[in-house]
């Protein structure tokens, strides 16, 4: 694996902190009030137990992903450009696989024994902010992590500007269907269009598993 690779992806989650900054600022600040789907409401947990939380999950994400690029990387990574069409495909043939498997995931953390004492700590939060998107039991954040990197190995080996271009989309997704913001500009379309989706989740527990594609959903009739 390459020292660009690495710069790339520390820039990248640097991205990822400013975005979160940038969401949590805006839903908060009566300039954006207007555009916001739900008031913030209080959790059942008190402040400094959510921030310990979300810091100690970003925490084990980044230790999992060291690990993975220490253990696999060599082999599921490959460096340079591999080609537009190569890197179109290798993009979107990972994120449909985790997304496929997500689905199925996200919707089993919601048999109620495994809601009261797994992903029930997701939704203490009723209607989370982009900085409570990783306000998870850690086992759930396992998971999830483990279904993306296990799609890259299934499938890889794929480039390093393939899995930088998967992370970015996947992390982006996961802040910006917490925002709580519709913006009005027709620019951000897919960014309502996540929001509204997750929301719906949110509000009625029963719709809207998939993470970043609707059709799952469609599929197996759960979108809404």
């Amino acid at each position: 694996m390459t020292t660009m690779f690495f710069i790339l992806w520390g820039v990248l989650l640097g991205a990822a902190a400013v975005l979160v900054s940038t969401l949590d600022w805006a839903v908060h600040s009566p300039r954006f009030s207007q555009y916001r789907l739900r008031t913030p409401a209080a959790s059942y947990t008190g402040p400094p137990r959510k921030r310990l939380n979300v810091g100690l999950n970003n925490v084990l994400a980044l230790l999992i992903f060291i690990a993975f690029f220490y253990h696999f990387g060599a082999d599921t990574l490959y460096p340079g450009w591999p080609g537009t069409a190569h890197f179109v495909g290798e993009t979107l043939a990972v994120l449909l696989l985790y997304d496929c498997v997500y689905y199925f995931y996200h919707r089993a953390m919601h048999h109620p024994k495994v809601m009261k004492f797994v992903h029930g700590m997701h939704h203490k939060v009723r209607f989370p902010t982009a900085g409570e998107s990783v306000y998870l039991n850690p086992l759930e954040q396992i998971g999830a992590l483990l279904i993306l990197l296990g799609a890259t190995m299934l499938l890889g080996p794929v480039s390093e500007m393939s899995f930088l271009a998967i992370f970015f989309i996947y992390s982006s997704v996961n802040i910006i269907v917490h925002s709580n913001l519709v913006l009005p500009h027709p620019a951000f379309r897919l960014f309502n269009f996540w929001v509204q989706k997750h929301d719906t989740h949110h509000d009625t527990f029963r719709y809207n598993y998939a993470s970043i594609f609707p059709f799952w959903d469609q599929a197996f009739g759960t979108f809404k």
